[in-house]
């Protein structure tokens, strides 16, 4: 693999370049997977959460501010946004990110079974698994607590699918013939008119690095080059080296690299350039099945939650392993509707979720220590980290 991975634009609502001589401190947006409600937490304070009651339980997201979080349930068929209090405060001389309180947002967007969120700068887009149909919404309006669609794209027939919006142009799976997962994507224009597409059999799971937009495919991965208008797309083969019976299900989408980060059945992990003819991909086996990864801020390092409950630090450029600690979780399961840990990584934490145990825990992303155990009840499972500077809470 060569390893020639180049720096892209950073995104809205990162840590500041000088947060690191800062101290930061910590806010936790978790969604229960049993029942239907959201907590937000801050770290080591001595307030009590906030739990806001929703439809049913929901995967949350962050939205292309870094400040909004998308709660998709699929259960109700309902999709809200909530503030999560995480505001970028104009110093004069320099911006902060602050704390203000949480709120629940007023204003819903309904259908049949969303599933597939993603976004561009300004734009997100929910796939409805129910209908197979995609909306668009603004950003800047949902946050006002408006989520009404400002376009509706319409593939014909219910499916596990997925929408990625690319600037007036849309990312969209086709319907399968019969049952199963997608097995071709379209570019689309606005009228969604089909313009091209790429086969992708049995798609599942999407990233972005840089102006690449790539999908998980069986037999290899789909990629785009949004930097052409209408963007164009390719596909490429897993090569002959990798590990037998597995594809790419989810990726990583880093911030500052190129190298996207997939998960190769459940025993591997994938990292591959979307950049390079042939994807130079690198495999990383995995002395046990992993439940969950997430990248830190850069993209440029990695962390794995294992089902014997260790959790893996790898080089998410190449793969090398830099630390590794056990105990963090239980053990959990491997079989289908297991209720498994979750994660995500922000500053120098790494959140996990711990469903079985009712807690978030919190690792310090050099040493790998456990920082704290948080006791939020329930089966806590998809959740965000916020981080500000101490000095700057409000």
């Amino acid at each position: 693999m060569k390893h020639a991975f180049f720096l892209t634009t950073a995104v809205a609502l990162t840590l500041p370049a000088f947060a690191g001589a800062h101290e930061l401190r910590y806010r936790l947006v978790v969604a229960d997977s049993e029942a239907p409600q959201i907590s937000v937490l801050d770290v080591g304070a001595d307030t009590d959460p906030m739990t806001f009651e929703i439809a049913s339980p929901a995967r949350v997201h962050l939205g292309p501010d870094g400040r909004h979080a998308w709660a998709v349930q699929g259960e109700a068929g309902v999709v809200q946004v909530l503030d999560t209090g995480l505001i970028e405060e104009d110093h004069g001389d320099h911006s902060a990110l602050i704390l203000e309180a949480p709120a629940l947002l007023p204003g819903s967007a309904t259908g049949e079974r969303p599933v597939h969120f993603n976004m561009d700068d300004d734009t997100v887009a929910i796939f409805w698994d129910g209908s197979g149909t995609a909306t668009l919404h603004e950003n800047a309006t949902a946050a006002s607590g408006d989520l009404s669609a400002h376009a509706t794209i319409d593939t014909g027939k219910p499916h596990h699918g997925v929408a990625v919006p690319v600037g007036d142009h849309m990312l969209i799976t086709l319907p399968p013939e019969g049952e199963g997962l997608p097995d071709a994507l379209a570019v689309v224009g606005a009228d969604g008119a089909e313009m091209s597409r790429v086969d992708c059999l049995n798609l599942h799971g999407e990233g972005k690095a840089g102006g690449f937009i790539a999908f998980g495919c069986q037999d290899g991965v789909a990629i785009f080059d949004t930097s052409q208008t209408p963007p164009t797309g390719r596909f490429v083969a897993y090569p002959d080296d990798a590990p037998e019976g597995g594809m790419v299900r989810l990726l990583l989408s880093p911030r500052d690299t190129l190298a996207l980060v997939g998960n190769f059945g459940t025993d591997h992990l994938t990292i591959f350039d979307p950049s390079a003819e042939s994807g130079d991909f690198t495999f990383v086996a995995s002395p046990v099945p992993g439940m969950a990864f997430a990248l830190n801020d850069s993209g440029m390092e990695g962390f794995s939650i294992l089902s014997d409950g260790r959790l893996v630090h790898f080089s998410a450029l190449t793969g090398r392993i830099l630390g590794e600690a056990t105990g963090i979780v239980g053990p959990y399961a491997m079989e289908r509707g297991v209720i498994r840990p979750m994660m995500d990584v922000t500053g120098d934490r790494v959140a996990i979720s711990d469903p079985a145990a009712g807690q978030v825990v919190l690792v310090d992303t050099d040493t790998l220590e456990v920082v704290d155990r948080i006791d939020v009840g329930n089966a806590p499972r998809s959740l965000l980290i916020l981080a500000a500077e101490a000095e700057h809470i409000h």
